[in-house]
């Protein structure tokens, strides 16, 4: 699998209180890899990933801490850890832990200062972002749906940040050739889901 992309969507419905919206996560060919629902920012409910073709559980995303301090725990369908996910404050950087804490990559923002700053002042996310490890790219991660007037003037920052806080978001991840097996799909799946969580939506809620 070289692509990632998610799919959003929100039918209230018969669902639970906290619910804010389905996500789903499809591969280069269209093709429906995972999907999860998502219960208050991630924090309230554990946040389930599952095959539809089975309704199988592949893995689950548990929260600690609160959302400025944000920790989440990756399990796997046997309930072993086998990644952390961790970021401090309001920062577009998020480290991707192994199971004795040290980093083995990171999702950082590619915006130059100025982007990033009205990126967080209007809570929305910055243009891209890449997944590294010891200096090496291993995967991008872009908002692929902002529009095209936009995704063509470099400096209109603000009109970008208004497109993605109004505009409907697809995030898209693309693993670069070089990288092969060094990543965890579903890393990166959980770490779209944080992007567009907590960047994207970007409200500062307790859990």
């Amino acid at each position: 699998m070289k692509v990632i992309q998610l799919k959003t969507r929100s039918d209230f419905k018969g669902k639970d209180k906290g619910y804010e919206g389905t996500y789903s996560f499809h591969d280069e060919s269209g093709a429906l890899y995972l999907r999860c629902d998502i219960y208050g920012a991630c924090l309230k409910a554990p946040t389930r990933y599952v095959s539809d073709s089975d309704g199988a559980q592949n893995f689950v995303m548990r929260a600690k801490g609160k959302f400025m301090n944000a920790t989440y725990y990756l399990e796997d369908s046997a309930g072993e850890r086998f990644a952390t996910l961790t970021r401090k404050g309001m920062g577009f950087r998020w480290k991707v832990l192994d199971n004795n804490k040290q980093e083995v990559a990171r999702i950082v923002d590619t915006a130059a200062k100025g982007e990033a700053f009205l990126s967080a002042l209007f809570a929305a996310l910055p243009d891209s972002y890449a997944v590294i490890s010891n200096q090496e790219l291993l995967a991008t991660i872009s908002d692929e749906s902002l529009s095209e007037a936009n995704r063509k003037k470099p400096g209109n920052a603000l009109g970008r940040v208004l497109d993605r806080v109004f505009g409907q978001s697809g995030l898209t991840a693309r693993i670069e050739p070089e990288a092969g097996d060094k990543v965890d799909t579903r890393i990166l799946v959980a770490g779209i889901t944080l992007l567009r969580v907590h960047d994207i939506l970007g409200v500062n809620r307790q859990g």
